[in-house]
This record gives structure tokens, C-alpha cells and sequence, in this order.
């Protein structure tokens, strides 16, 4: 799944700017996960150019699709916050927890899926 940024508002000043986190407006995305909060949110992770981290959560109001193509690793969980698309690797409890605590398991989890989607999203 391919996105175009249409907007960007920035997370603190709640303003519009040009840039942020490696995210800039006209740029092209490889979307890497999907959430649709209880509160009827739909939020999109995009990784950033050179961005150090997964990628951050944005507003789908302020992206286009490009390519609305699913890709075959993506799982789908339903629960008390809501609803995630996103690869099966990464929806195991625990796993961002463990991501941000620098587990080596899942950051090759992280690092193998997100490789495969960027390469796919290339084709």
C-alpha cells in the first residue's frame, strides 16, 4: 500500500508545516500498519525518510492512496482498542514493547518485515 502526504500538522504546535520526522508533503509512503481506533480514528504508520524510528502514526485524512494493494504478510486484530492491519509478526503482544526495549528478536522481526515491504512496495 502506497500513500501520498497531502498534509502535515505537527504533533506539538498543532500547526501545518512543510516537514516532520523525515515526512514531507507530496512525498510517496510505503504504508507499514493500519489502525482503526475505538473512537473511529484511522491512523496510518509511514516510515520517514533516514527516520531512526518505525515510523510514526499520521491521519489518513491527510494522505491519498496511491496503491490501496494489501500485502500478504498483513494480519488483522480486533480488540478493545480497535482494529490493526499490520504484519502478523508485529501483532504479537508484547512486540513494540519489546521493539522499544531493544529486544534482538524483535528488532529482526521489525527489520525482516519492514525490508519486505518496502520491496514490495517498490515493485
Amino acid at each position: 500500500m502506497r500513500v501520498r502526504c497531502t498534509k502535515i500538522v505537527h504533533p506539538q504546535a498543532d500547526l501545518p508545516v512543510a516537514e516532520y520526522d523525515g515526512i514531507r508533503v507530496g512525498g510517496i509512503y510505503t504504508v507499514l500498519e493500519i489502525e482503526v481506533l475505538a473512537d473511529s480514528e484511522v491512523q496510518i504508520r509511514v516510515l520517514g525518510e533516514d527516520s531512526e524510528e518505525p515510523g510514526l502514526f499520521w491521519d489518513v485524512a491527510d494522505f491519498d492512496v496511491l496503491d490501496a494493494g494489501m500485502p500478504a504478510c498483513w494480519a488483522l486484530v480486533l480488540d478493545n482498542r480497535g482494529l490493526s492491519l499490520a504484519p502478523a509478526l508485529w501483532q504479537r503482544p508484547g512486540f513494540w514493547t519489546d521493539y522499544y526495549r531493544r529486544d534482538p528478536r524483535a528488532l529482526a522481526d521489525f527489520e525482516t518485515v519492514k525490508r519486505e515491504l518496502l520491496d514490495d512496495s517498490a515493485l
